[in-house]
């Protein structure tokens, strides 16, 4: 089994940071609640794999993968302008 609370990190699959950002948090919070990759993958119904891509950031994601591993966390996704005076 592997263990969750590992402490090495992963070369990011991108260099879009904010998937980047997003898929450290994602990851972050499945060690928190002390789930494997495996475990968390077969509960929202994606690969393994994919899971991967997702929490190194990576790109060509679909969204509602996305967002059916953000709930299972029990994140909400939601839009923040950056700039909320514009």
């Amino acid at each position: 089994m592997t263990n969750p609370t590992r402490k090495k990190q992963g070369k990011p699959a991108s260099d879009n940071h904010t998937l980047v950002a997003l898929g450290q948090r994602l990851a972050q919070r499945r060690r928190d609640f002390g789930i494997v990759q495996q475990d968390l993958a077969k509960t929202v119904g994606v690969s393994r794999s994919t899971l991967h891509t997702i929490e190194h950031g990576g790109e060509g994601v679909r969204w509602e993968k996305v967002i059916a591993v953000a709930q299972a966390l029990d994140f909400d996704i939601e839009l923040v302008p950056q700039n909320p005076e514009a």
